[in-house]
């Protein structure tokens, strides 16, 4: 299950375990219309985890409402079981 967090908890995992995180897995869309399982708008998701874990830690979700918008909204969430 995934629970939002705030930006602030995500840079301080990463400052603590910089050396030890790898990503997990990842998805991008910028344009919204890449893929059979895109939302519709653009998407980045990057999880991130510990190198040998078989879950991620927390992750990054960037959306915005067009392709033609610049700005990318930030939302972060941990992994929680």
């Amino acid at each position: 299950m995934w629970i939002k967090t705030t930006e602030r908890v995500c840079v301080e995992i990463r400052k603590q375990h910089k050396d030890e995180l790898v990503v997990h897995a990842s998805f991008t869309d910028v344009d919204g219309n890449g893929y059979e399982w895109s939302s519709g708008s653009p998407e980045i998701m990057t999880e991130w985890g510990f190198k040998k874990a078989e879950k991620p830690l927390y992750k990054v979700l960037m959306t915005k409402e067009s392709s033609h918008d610049k700005e990318w909204q930030y939302e972060y969430f941990l992994y929680c079981d």
